[in-house]
């Protein structure tokens, strides 16, 4: 497809981002935190909540922020969210015996959202919450409190202020009408407090330090503590904990808190509003936009995301619609500068005998600043990664696809947007020192010879098709029908030909010198050891690997030959890159581009040739890595499992190839990788599954075993398979996809949470707990067909 038109299509795309970028400038864009919200601004307005039991003294030191793993949180997360409306998380608190709710809202223009939150005690039901709520402003503007006032404020705060990029703006702290009851004592600090009342401090804190709230909150609160124990030294005299409340000193500042005190169960609203916004939010449209989007969501999630059988259940539906709310609700926005390690890569010896060392991590690695940057992404898990993640991303993206394409295909083009000139991506996004403050020194810095699977090749044919799709009228009508300005916002490149058009031309010569980037710093060695392959070209190896572990594969300790090797040839790598061959013929095809379209092609034959060539091993009767022997001669090693799989599941392998029937019995062997719960990541007849750390050497993961079902899809309804194989695939297909989503269910129900991988024995949940970032691909499994047509 070609169109004279793309310049004109550009500056129309532009507009149109514009619109779409309206609805999605806010939202709860810091995952790191139980309840955090930003605009998608590098310097702007944050804000966050806290909370903490006043029932005692105790709890001060685990006062509630960040997202932790070692929080005894029964469970946590979005149960409905929409990036264009907001949702509901609960946050169900054992420690701190109390369930927060938290029910976000953002406007259609983006400016104005709401939050209202409200708690029920667990056990205790007339226990003491206190929590705060704060905003801080970073960069140009100002952020100012109302009056001082010492005895607090009867039922609402209000702070003002204005920034280039936001304008004028309010942010009121509610609990006007609201049947709450504050704490009481017999106390002779009580008779200087109002019961009824909020508390307010603010204080001026360098830009790029308002993420540190947590710590200057308790600091106040330090000093508030270290004044009573002067007044009322004996143990008898000492208040309630809940008199541990910030006061305000009458500080003019950027940052600023709002303590709320309750007895019992509590709720209130905190509304940002700017000046002339369409739609001026108070409590009481609150309440109705709350109840709007909640009906928004599930019908447009019901329409797109229809669940097949046996699944098609309402506790089914309920676990969908929270795995993919917590994948959405976990999208990030991160800015500021990345750690980048240029001089090792310019250093990096290839020699045979140590080549692999400089590839060792260690926390004497030191970095350069580089940036500042700025990355909308997916997160894999709130508490352990708040981070851009390069090899997650694309899975990530799948299900997001379906539902918001304009939203996948943004944070798509925020990622190569990072691209350097050389057409390198980090393979991990640490932006900024929030960021870097929950990552191991070790792994912070980033080197520019290391790559990592390109997932988000994954998106491009899939955009593609769903952009036919909908050019053939297969859209959710009744969602488009009913809620037509959220539906097309959502869909609006996918929408336009000439949009979709001008969208792809800018893309790809990203793509392009992407492409070329990883077949240059990633070549492998085929013809200098004279391997007998179609291609002397097309043979690759990850860089970056140590003796135990290629983290750059993004399959941590999947065993590799035992010693490193500059003549190695890894067959996931060749895989991968074989994907970015096909994604990139599909551009050219559509944008019209006929030479391309040849030289991709015929790149894309070199590699299936290869594999098969480079990577079969008769022996093994599998795919398997190559590597050069102690004399001197090629040599495959076999270690069966996901690795394996992948010209399978990446579908390089020719439908007609007697190879094919020989993969679906390594797939469904109990011995090798078959478990009743999901495939396993190595065989169980390899001597080294499950040893060591075990991370990739017998777990089952979610991302390789969507892949797998995809392509056992894909081969199982193919004509041009052999009919007995075809039932194979199909008979394959139909129990493994019974087997992960029971599974990955079962252990949500159990556990609360979706988890990174699960046991090959058990199925017991293990790892990450609230990964909700692949293993959210278990939404898109319940809606694949039942069984295969064939």
């Amino acid at each position: 497809m070609h169109f004279s038109t793309v310049i004109v299509a550009a500056l129309t795309l532009l507009v149109v981002n514009a619109a779409s970028n309206d609805t999605l400038l806010w939202g709860p864009y810091r995952p790191n935190l139980y309840f955090g919200v930003k605009p998608k601004l590098r310097e702007s307005l944050l804000s966050g909540l806290m909370w903490f039991n006043a029932d005692s003294f105790n709890h001060i030191h685990t006062i509630r922020h960040e997202c932790e793993q070692g929080d005894n949180m029964a469970s946590f997360g979005w149960h409905e969210y929409d990036s264009r409306l907001g949702g509901r998380q609960l946050i169900e608190d054992v420690n701190h015996d109390v369930d927060i709710t938290t029910e976000f809202v953002t406007s259609e223009d983006g400016e104005s959202w709401g939050v209202r939150v409200s708690g029920k005690r667990r056990q205790k039901k007339d226990g003491i919450t206190s929590l705060v709520f704060y905003s801080g402003l970073e960069g140009k503007g100002d952020l100012n409190g109302p009056t001082p006032s010492a005895k607090g404020y009867k039922d609402i705060v209000e702070l003002e202020g204005n920034s280039p990029d936001l304008g004028q703006f309010t942010v009121t702290i509610t609990e006007k009408g609201k049947k709450n009851v504050h704490p009481d004592e017999d106390h002779p600090i009580a008779e200087k407090m109002i019961m009824d009342n909020l508390q307010h401090a603010s204080l001026k804190v360098p830009t790029g330090n308002v993420w540190k709230a947590k710590g200057v909150f308790l600091t106040l609160l330090q000093e508030r503590i270290a004044r009573l124990s002067e007044k009322y030294p004996e143990t008898d005299q000492v208040p309630a904990a809940w008199v541990l409340q910030v006061e305000d000193q009458g500080m003019k500042g950027n940052l600023h808190f709002v303590q709320l005190t309750f007895e019992g169960d509590f709720e209130f609203d905190v509304l940002y509003n700017t000046k002339g916004a369409m739609l001026q939010l108070n409590s009481e449209n609150l309440s109705e936009e709350i109840s709007r989007n909640s009906e928004i969501f599930n019908t447009k999630f019901d329409s797109i995301f229809p669940v097949n059988a046996p699944f098609d259940t309402p506790k089914h539906a309920i676990f969908a619609k929270n795995m993919f709310s917590n994948l959405l609700g976990g999208v990030g926005h991160f800015s500021g500068s990345s750690l980048v390690n240029r001089k090792a890569s310019e250093e990096y010896d290839e020699d045979e005998e140590r080549f692999w060392e400089g590839a060792t991590h260690s926390s004497s690695a030191v970095g350069e600043e580089e940036g500042p940057f700025e990355l909308l992404t997916t997160v894999p898990s709130r508490p352990f990664f708040p981070r851009g993640f390069y090899w997650d991303e694309g899975f990530h993206l799948i299900p997001v696809l379906e539902y918001d394409s304009d939203v996948a295909l943004n944070i798509l083009d925020s990622w190569m947007n990072l691209m350097d000139e050389d057409g390198w991506i980090a393979r991990e996004q640490i932006l900024g020192p929030e960021a870097r403050s929950k990552v191991p020194a070790e792994f912070q810095v980033q080197f520019p010879h290391y790559a990592n699977p390109p997932t988000l090749l994954l998106l491009i044919s899939r955009a593609i098709e769903k952009f036919e799709s909908h050019q053939r009228g297969e859209t959710a009508r009744q969602v488009r029908d009913q809620y037509a300005t959220e539906y097309s916002l959502g869909d609006s490149l996918i929408s336009s030909p000439e949009k979709f058009a001008a969208f792809l031309e800018k893309l790809y010569p990203k793509l392009q010198l992407h492409f070329d980037w990883f077949r240059t710093t990633q070549k492998g060695e085929v013809k200098e050891w004279d391997r007998e392959a179609f291609s002397k070209r097309e043979g690759y190896r990850w860089r970056g690997r140590t003796k135990t572990h290629c983290l750059t594969s993004g399959l941590d300790d999947y065993p590799r030959a035992e010693t490193p090797h500059a003549g190695e040839l890894h067959v996931d790598l060749l895989s991968w890159i074989g994907l970015m061959a096909r994604s990139l013929k599909d551009v050219a095809q559509f944008l019209d581009k006929p030479a391309d379209v040849k030289k991709y092609a015929k790149i894309e034959n070199a590699i299936v040739q290869n594999l098969d060539d480079l990577h079969w091993s008769e022996d093994e009767q599998a795919y398997c890595d190559a590597t050069i022997d102690d004399y001197e001669e090629n040599a495959h090693v076999c270690h069966k499992g996901y690795v394996s799989l992948s010209p399978f599941f990446l579908k390089h392998i020719n439908p007609k190839s007697e190879k094919l029937p020989a993969v679906l019995d390594l797939i469904s062997d109990p011995n090798e990788l078959w478990s009743d719960y999901g495939l396993r990541s190595l065989s169980k007849s390899s001597p080294l599954f499950g040893t060591n750390e075990n991370y990739w050497r017998g777990p089952i993961w979610m991302n390789i075993n969507y892949l797998v079902l995809d392509a056992l899809k894909h081969y199982g309804e193919n004509p041009e398979v052999d009919p007995k194989v075809r039932k194979q695939a199909a008979d394959i297909y139909y129990k493994l996809r019974q087997n992960t989503v029971k599974n990955v269910h079962k252990q949500w129900k159990k556990t609360g949470y979706g988890w990174e991988q699960y046991n090959e024995e058990t199925g017991a949940a293990q790892g990450v707990k609230h990964f909700t970032g692949w293993t959210s691909l278990v939404v898109s499994i319940m809606g694949m067909p039942e069984k295969l047509d064939v």
